[in-house]
């Protein structure tokens, strides 16, 4: 399998029993205001309490985390030292003699397990779909990954360890990558020169500063609400002026969990290091919230084992520590491969077309799903409602046309 001289070992996902006795406990004892504190007020003032007690109830009365790890180690788990990370990844070959390699990396507050649903539809597609070899590593300082050794790791870094995971480790000449929130960082970086092995990227995220047309029109907002609203329906799409006010309404109102994690990571880590219940208000506000209303009922226990595997696995912390390290705004990655973007209905960014191709020209595919389950700006958590509908389209079909190209 490996070329490099730090080989893979096997893993078998198995949290003590203790551990997961203790968290059922804490989530039964934990105590919860008998009444909301504001008796008209609901998801604008944050988690609505209802919600949050039904969420709890369902962990206590119908999940079990042995059958999650039963479902976990389906698959090939292996870990790797890389530049002082103990690299945790999923490699799942499929049994076909043209599979493309493929590199899927996700995003907070997600998890490796986002792409479960996936991994036998792209090893195993029909004959006439492309199939894949699919590698899957938690982000370092997530999951079962070991947290960077020193201050300042971006995701620059992440995507060099990826790269010689995929090249060095696992001995692919080359390879395709796809990524959603921090993942689309690192497979934009990955789709730039420096990483020749990388032939193409898939993005479910992607953002780029406005034109110069788009921020001449800013003077529209001395104008009447009326004239300026006319004026932008000649400018932009119904589509694209939607896009465009969601984006708004989550600047305006769902930021705070970012400015904390900007500039205190790990004092919400720490608070919350020991608290299942307050992690899965931190972190299902998150889900309930930019999530597709008619898939979510039936994905609550792919919700709830993500939010186990951060309790378990102590990563909670770390996991914030992305967003101090890297400068999320301002971040200028050249994409230099033909990439494709793939865009969902409850994406949170979603920037005109003609903003991303001023900066990232190589786009050759453009995909605009109807639905799906999807969590804010996370890779793989799109797939899930993807997956329901038995399709494999996050990776769409012209990535093997042009890989086969490119190599």
């Amino acid at each position: 399998m490996s070329a490099d001289p730090s080989s893979p070992i096997p893993f078998k996902v198995s949290i003590p029993d203790e551990d997961v006795v203790r968290m059922m406990r804490l989530i039964k004892e934990t105590k919860l205001p008998d009444q909301p504190f504001l008796s008209d007020a609901s998801w604008d003032y944050g988690l609505d309490l209802k919600w949050l007690k039904e969420m709890r109830d369902v962990w206590v009365n119908d999940f079990d985390w042995k059958e999650v790890e039963k479902d976990m180690n389906a698959f090939e788990h292996f870990h790797v030292p890389i530049e002082g990370v103990n690299l945790h990844f999923i490699y799942q070959r499929s049994p076909r003699a043209d599979a493309v390699p493929i590199l899927l990396s996700h995003g907070w507050p997600g998890s490796f397990w986002e792409f479960h649903r996936i991994i036998e539809l792209l090893t195993n597609p029909p004959a006439d779909e492309p199939a894949f070899h699919v590698v899957i590593p938690s982000l370092p300082g997530f999951g079962f990954s070991s947290p960077p050794i020193k201050q300042g790791w971006t995701m620059g870094d992440n995507a060099r360890i990826f790269d010689h995971l995929m090249t060095g480790v696992l001995g692919h000449s080359s390879y395709m990558a796809q990524g959603g929130d921090w993942g689309s960082f690192v497979t934009r970086i990955l789709g730039s020169d420096a990483f020749p092995a990388c032939k193409l990227i898939n993005l479910n995220m992607l953002n780029g500063p406005p034109t110069i047309g788009a921020l001449l029109t800013l003077p529209f907002f001395l104008l009447p609400t009326s004239w300026r609203q006319w004026l932008y329906r000649h400018i932009y799409s119904e589509e694209e002026l939607r896009d465009l006010s969601r984006s708004v309404h989550f600047v305006k109102t769902g930021l705070g969990y970012l400015l904390e994690n900007q500039t205190r990571p790990l004092t919400i880590g720490y608070a919350l290091y020991d608290s299942p219940v307050g992690l899965l208000a931190w972190i299902g506000e998150k889900y309930k919230e930019h999530v597709d209303p008619e898939i979510f009922p039936d994905r609550i226990h792919d919700m709830l084992a993500i939010i186990s595997l951060y309790y378990l696995s102590g990563s909670f912390p770390t996991s914030n520590l992305p967003y101090k390290e890297n400068a999320i705004f301002g971040q200028k990655h050249v994409i230099t491969k033909p990439y494709g973007l793939s865009q969902f209905p409850y994406d949170i960014f979603i920037n005109p077309l003609p903003w991303l191709k001023a900066t990232s020209p190589n786009l050759v595919f453009v995909r605009r799903h109807v639905w799906t389950f999807r969590c804010p700006r996370s890779s793989g958590v799109a797939s899930w409602g993807l997956a329901r509908n038995g399709c494999t389209k996050p990776v769409p079909h012209f990535v093997f046309l042009i890989y086969s190209a490119s190599r």
